[in-house]
């Protein structure tokens, strides 16, 4: 893989950044998750799932356009630009007023919400997985001098 700098930000600033806003959202995910799974089997109170759900939402939200950005930034169009459903998805619901769970409401849209959960947990994965690959295909780039950095692995000669 061509690791081109492409912004005045550092490319492993915008990495770390990828790393921790994807940990932030599969948090966010799975959180959200575990909360509604309680709920449909009832051991908990609606509302105070609902609470905890919309003090998440915010976040999760202003994380994913972080998340959209940095990968954008990054070079890595594919994965940024697959996100731009999800952020439209998001905006929506915020622009409709639809983010936040009503108590009273609840029951009648956990199912589309835990499927909406799922689809949201399997993209974050195949995201991290994706990093994880490319991490494991990465060349170094030519604008390293030999001999420094990652870059040394080049150099070194392997002899039967």
């Amino acid at each position: 893989m061509y690791n081109k700098q492409r912004t005045s930000i550092p490319n492993q600033i915008l990495a770390f950044i990828g790393c921790l806003t994807t940990g932030a959202l599969v948090f966010f995910v799975t959180y959200t998750y575990k909360l509604f799974k309680d709920l449909s089997m009832d051991t908990v109170n609606p509302g105070e799932v609902c609470e905890k759900v919309n003090y998440l939402r915010g976040p999760e939200y202003i994380t994913h356009l972080i998340l959209s950005i940095v990968l954008v930034l990054r070079g890595w169009w594919f994965i940024g630009i697959m996100n731009f459903p999800f952020l439209f998805y998001n905006f929506a619901q915020w622009y409709e007023n639809r983010h936040l769970v009503d108590s009273t409401k609840v029951f009648s849209i956990l199912s589309q919400e835990i499927r909406v959960i799922k689809i949201k947990a399997l993209f974050f994965i195949a995201i991290i997985i994706y990093n994880i690959w490319l991490w494991l295909v990465w060349v170094p780039p030519d604008y390293i001098a030999r001999g420094t950095g990652w870059n040394i692995m080049k150099s070194i000669q392997v002899s039967n």
